[in-house]
């Protein structure tokens, strides 16, 4: 139906009947992903939550739990990816050369890291050090949070725009609502431009994007 142009308004009476109930702004946020998976190269129609009747609440426990699982498996798929890649590297007649200082420098943090995750204690002192480095590296822009806190923000701030978005087609004619929506898009990522973070959020639309597909 979407690729014989039928209007969201439509698409979303149709789905409402035949018992998939969703809302027109979530219809529209399906509409462009899944015109994006489609330029990427994707053939994996993308599903969005079901938000239609209900609370806040539970939206945002469905949201972290859905985060929670697509993070576990990209977790598990590098795991097996680097047991692969060491088999391979195992299995070579010649030794491993560094074609990048880099390399050097991106072992020494992976030893780190897995010596790190093998650690059941830390002490109160390191921890504070870490803190204290991570505030430097960032120049504060997390404002303490972790990156944990961080996503549940991010969550959080979706969720009230899509409320928002859907309070405001409320009082705009069906037929400008598409229109609205690329210009919200269009706004957002100049206003990004702006204040010069216009590649990171290319490159975090795009992260998004892949890992709705994924």
């Amino acid at each position: 139906m979407i690729d014989n142009e039928t209007p969201a308004k439509e698409l979303v009476a149709w789905c409402n009947d035949n018992g998939f109930p969703i809302s027109l702004p979530t219809m529209y946020s399906y509409m462009k992903r899944r015109s994006e998976a489609i330029a990427n190269g994707f053939t994996m129609e993308l599903l969005q939550p079901k938000l239609h009747e209900e609370s806040m609440e539970r939206k945002m426990d469905g949201m972290k739990k859905a985060y929670t699982k697509a993070h576990q498996q990209r977790k598990e798929k590098r795991a097996q990816t680097k047991v692969k890649i060491n088999q391979e590297l195992a299995d070579q007649e010649s030794a491993k050369r560094i074609r990048h200082d880099m390399e050097l420098l991106d072992e020494v943090i992976q030893k780190g890291f897995e010596t790190l995750s093998m650690m059941e204690v830390i002490s109160p002192v390191t921890a504070i050090k870490a803190i204290e480095m991570k505030h430097k590296l960032t120049n504060g822009s997390a404002g303490g949070y972790t990156h944990y806190g961080l996503e549940e923000i991010k969550l959080r701030e979706a969720a009230r725009e899509q409320a928002v978005v859907a309070v405001i087609l409320e009082f705009i004619p069906v037929e400008h609502h598409e229109v609205v929506m690329k210009r919200m898009e269009d706004v957002t990522r100049e206003y990004y431009r702006s204040i010069g973070l216009g590649e990171a959020y290319g490159q975090m639309e795009a992260r998004e994007a892949m890992e709705n597909h994924s």
